[in-house]
């Protein structure tokens, strides 16, 4: 599921890069980080379903390394609102089309989580647009 889901992130964002002129290198830098990103979870995910199938077990988790990757941009939450927005906007119109759906619940839950992190993406934004001026 988690496969799917950072699958499904990647494609909509390489979705959203018709929307940018061609000389617009710089816009587009950050979402191709964020769409390389979402490949390389997707392959450690995948990675780890394949030892699965092989071993039996999941493979063990090495303590995490803190590395600091520096600055996130404006354009990166941006970008984030974005595919938050459409990923309401899909729960959204999957509960209006099947409101008795088995999985009904879970979509409310969901939305409830993004409804938040929308928030907290719109404010990180204005405090970024507050620190640029």
């Amino acid at each position: 599921m988690e496969a799917n889901g950072l699958h499904r992130e990647a494609a909509l964002l390489s979705n959203t890069l018709h929307t940018f002129r061609d000389e617009d290198v710089e816009g587009v830098r950050p979402v191709i980080a964020e769409i390389l990103r979402k490949r390389e979870a997707w392959k450690k995910v995948i990675g780890k379903i394949e030892h699965f199938n092989k071993f039996g077990k999941f493979p063990e988790e090495k303590a995490p390394v803190q590395v600091e990757t520096g600055i996130v941009g404006l354009a990166d939450l941006k970008v984030q609102l974005q595919l938050l927005n459409v990923n309401i906007s899909k729960y959204s119109k999957k509960l209006d089309q099947s409101p008795n759906h088995s999985k009904a619940e879970q979509w409310r839950e969901e939305l409830a989580k993004m409804g938040a992190l929308k928030m907290e993406l719109k404010q990180q934004i204005v405090l970024k647009r507050h620190e640029t001026t």
